[in-house]
């Protein structure tokens, strides 16, 4: 059989420690405009600190890519053939989806927009597939509680 190369189970909770409050701030800062960190969260002092914003961006972006790689590539409790399938489906969808948005968009949006969606899309692939494969997997542990 084929070896997975999977992070042990323990490293999933440390995706969602990474995941969960990035991607709230990148949320917060998508409301405000994409100009760095919140500025409603800022005294004024600070506030248009473009280093500030720099930072801000990248601990986002790391943050959120780095989560989801850490939960979406964690082994799960009970690792066997039909977790690998689901995950299997789950990349796919994920990759079918992302793709599709893309092409869509390549369509439709120009200039600073496009760039913008180029730096959302980034981070789509990864998001989607945590979705995916943690609704997959919620539809499976729901099933198997009917069964018995």
């Amino acid at each position: 059989m084929n070896k997975i190369l999977l992070l042990p189970y323990s490293f999933k909770r440390i995706g969602w420690v990474l995941f969960i409050p990035t991607a709230l701030l990148g949320l917060l800062m998508a409301i405000d405009g994409f100009n760095g960190f919140p500025t409603f969260l800022l005294p004024d002092s600070t506030a248009g600190s473009e280093t500030l914003s720099r930072v801000s961006n990248n601990i986002v972006l790391i943050g959120v890519l780095l989560g989801t790689l850490l939960i979406t590539c964690s082994r799960e409790r009970i690792e066997d053939e039909l977790i690998t399938r689901i995950r299997l489906n789950a990349l796919l969808a994920a990759l079918y989806a992302t793709i599709g948005i893309a092409v869509i968009a390549a369509l439709l949006l120009y200039d600073f927009a496009y760039l913008n969606f180029l730096i959302f899309n980034l981070c789509l692939l990864p998001v989607l597939f945590l979705v995916i494969e943690r609704v997959m997997l919620w539809r499976l542990g729901k099933e198997a509680a009917h069964e018995e």
